[in-house]
């Protein structure tokens, strides 16, 4: 079963005090874990981009072209 994970290279989220004051940085487990991921079938993709957070990598523009031809090559 063909596997991706991606992530903006910026994708970090600090939550205020109404949500416990925790960070998520999905980049930075992307990253740390990529070699793991990978031994398991994962592909992994870090969109480049020092601006490339959570909200603007999940924009159509931005992860279609990471999709699109991962399911094309992957489930086609």
């Amino acid at each position: 079963m063909p596997k991706l994970a991606f992530a903006g290279e910026a994708d970090r989220i600090v939550y205020g005090e109404n949500f416990g004051r925790v960070t998520v940085d999905i980049a930075g487990a992307l990253r740390k874990n990529e070699p793991t991921l990978r031994q398991f079938g994962w592909d992994v993709v870090i969109i480049p981009g020092n601006v490339m957070d959570h909200t603007k990598a999940m924009q159509p523009e931005t992860v279609l072209p990471v999709i699109k031809p991962w399911l094309a090559a992957n489930l086609l």
